[in-house]
């Protein structure tokens, strides 16, 4: 790390702490039972929680007496958290995680999951840096204007991609491929459980459910987009968990209100800026 560009090592220490808050948050909401997609926002799942959030870390290089857990043990890795309600702030050690929040064993598993798959994906990079990396040109051109922005943030900083991001740039050139070639299969309406077109007739899944907005749950999607919340997934999370909204789901996770939430966002907000995160959830910017 110390050998990056400063441009470089300031990136890569705030995505460490942006992706570190999405992997407690993922959890902890997980934990009280919310279906959340995999990339949200940490600031959009955090409005879904009313206890503990992540706030950030402080690595010392080495094990110091100067970095200390709650309990007093030295550390290099200090975690930070803070309370929601309270305010109230903790910083700690990974190990002591379950003692000093009080939260389950199985929540505390799915946090350090997600922390070492981040630490992975750091150690995948920096070994890329050394082994003196470069991207695939063919790859990127036939990705052509659809380049995720994560990747376009890499590759103006001159990091390397990680194996993640180049399966997307893949799975982007097969989209186009197999949107390109005329269809020949038909279409089972069970395989359709999780997509759907404001163009079409609404598919038998869709139908079945209904296919508008009950009047109850307009005027808090409304309320909840003003206040800045942008998720669809989130928004009927939180029908459900404030409003008692049903809470039917796909086979995904995925709530029966998402087709009819975002049916109704489009048709109120017809200038809204979609951001689609492929099937998993939609952002709106009003």
């Amino acid at each position: 790390m110390s050998a990056l560009e400063p441009d470089q090592r300031e990136y890569l220490q705030n995505q460490l702490v942006r992706s570190r808050r999405t992997a407690f948050a993922n959890a902890m909401a997980k934990a009280k039972g919310f279906h959340i997609a995999e990339n949200t926002d940490p600031d959009e799942i955090e409005v879904l929680l009313d206890e503990w959030k992540y706030t950030g870390y402080i690595d010392a290089g080495k094990v110091s007496s100067e970095l200390r857990c709650e309990c007093g043990r030295p550390l290099r890795y200090q975690h930070h958290v803070e309370h929601k309600t309270s305010g109230e702030k903790k910083r700690f050690g990974i190990e002591h995680l379950k003692e000093h929040l009080g939260i389950d064993a199985a929540t505390v598993a799915e946090v350090l999951k997600g922390f070492d798959a981040i630490d992975y994906e750091l150690d995948e990079l920096l070994l890329k840096i050394n082994g003196g990396w470069q991207p695939n040109p063919e790859l990127l051109q036939r990705a052509g204007t659809d380049i995720p922005d994560d990747v376009k943030i890499h590759l103006k900083l001159k990091l390397p991609l990680l194996e993640r991001q180049i399966r997307k740039l893949g799975q982007l050139r097969l989209r186009k491929r197999v949107t390109a070639a005329p269809s020949i299969l038909p279409v089972k309406a069970e395989m359709t459980h999780d997509l759907f077109s404001w163009n079409e007739e609404p598919r038998p899944s869709a139908r079945a459910y209904g296919a508008s907005l009950d009047s109850a749950w307009r005027d808090p999607v409304r309320a909840y987009l003003t206040s800045g919340v942008r998720s669809a997934r989130v928004i009927c999370e939180l029908l459900i968990s404030e409003r008692n909204a049903p809470n039917d789901r796909m086979l995904t996770g995925k709530p029966m209100l998402y087709l009819q939430v975002c049916r109704f966002i489009e048709e109120v907000y017809p200038e809204a800026i979609i951001q689609m995160q492929g099937t998993d959830d939609r952002i709106y910017e009003i």
